[in-house]
């Protein structure tokens, strides 16, 4: 696990990424607890978009962390794994796109009362089919910004979507942005 301090972080807009199973979810978590830890907890707001109980895959960070409960923890219900679950490219489309719609109230609720910490969970599942502006316009209101992605070739089969060489233009563009890129590797 790649060691980084709440220090290193704090006034910085980072991003986690890496192939499943490395790890993303558990270093975004501890470092939410050491934000919870040094910080005012209702000062952090976490966007999870991240599907439940895909096995092998991730997770929500409350699947991690109980200081979910102290946080303004939004949560949209139904998040779906477009490319696992969708038999078609038809799908995989709608797949993404509902977790887009799912996905954006809570977006535009951080962006019209923004905290000082804002830490987002599986923000390749959002950029899927989601406009990176708003993630942008995150990024810059929060005055620290962390967040995970998938980054990798293990979930590249998107069924002729698109979605996936999307997702990966999108992150890229995010990497650029930010100030701090982890990357993770499997073990």
């Amino acid at each position: 696990m790649t060691k980084i301090t709440l220090q290193e972080i704090v006034g910085k807009k980072v991003i986690i990424i890496g192939e499943v199973g490395s790890g993303k979810t558990r270093l975004t978590a501890e470092l939410l607890e050491e934000m919870t830890k040094r910080f005012d907890p209702q000062d952090i707001t976490v966007i999870e978009m991240a599907p439940s109980n895909i096995p092998k895959i991730g997770g929500t960070l409350s699947e991690y962390t109980s200081v979910v409960t102290k946080v303004k923890y939004l949560y949209p219900q139904g998040i779906r794994a477009p490319r696992l679950e969708g038999a078609s490219k038809e799908e995989v489309l709608s797949l993404a796109h509902a977790n887009r719609w799912a996905i954006e109230p809570f977006i535009d609720k951080f962006i019209l009362k923004p905290s000082s910490f804002l830490v987002m969970n599986d923000l390749s599942i959002y950029l899927q089919a989601g406009k990176i502006s708003k993630i942008m316009t995150c990024m810059k209101k929060a005055g620290t910004f962390v967040s995970n992605a998938y980054y990798g070739s293990r979930l590249s089969n998107d069924k002729g979507s698109g979605i996936s060489l999307k997702e990966r233009k999108l992150v890229d563009v995010l990497i650029g942005k930010s100030e701090i890129i982890i990357r993770l590797t499997n073990k």
